[in-house]
């Protein structure tokens, strides 16, 4: 006498569709982890950008309102803050801005450069606004300084 035991197990056609469940889920899950990769590097790219406008913004305040005497000179593309004892230049490029002593990897779409109120094209200055590319465009910046009297003598 045979006894036929049977065994318990998963049929070919089960094994096979919890395969083809399982291909989907984890392709699923690659392509979340590509997008979730993605836009983690483009809010590090916003970040640095943010970090190297805010840094060319304290700069800028901390000389404009420390130099008595701003210049603009649109041929060389440089704005020179000065005082007798003291001077820096910023040297304007397409992709940075470099002074004497640091260098900032911001791209500038326009600058506006302004005296006593009035839009000048050279000279001296005593504000400037800025746009910058890769930012909103409401995002733009702002410096300015008071004259001393001593300006009109």
């Amino acid at each position: 006498m045979k006894i036929y035991h049977k065994i318990k197990a998963f049929t070919l056609t089960e094994v096979m569709v919890v395969m083809v469940i399982s291909a989907i889920v984890v392709g699923l899950a690659f392509s979340v982890l590509g997008i979730v990769q993605k836009n983690m590097r483009n809010i590090g790219k916003n970040y640095q950008n943010q970090e190297q406008i805010q840094s060319f913004e304290t700069a800028l305040t901390i000389d404009f309102n420390t130099f008595p005497t701003a210049v603009w000179d649109p041929i060389e593309n440089t704005l020179m803050v000065s005082s007798p004892i003291d001077e820096r230049k910023y040297q304007f490029y397409n992709d940075s801005v470099v002074t004497n002593i640091s260098k900032h990897a911001i791209s500038i779409k326009e600058k506006m450069f302004y005296f006593e109120g009035r839009l000048v094209q050279s000279g001296s200055i005593d504000a400037i606004k800025f746009t910058f590319h890769n930012t909103k465009e409401s995002h733009r910046l702002f410096v300015f300084k008071y004259n001393d009297a001593t300006i009109h003598f």
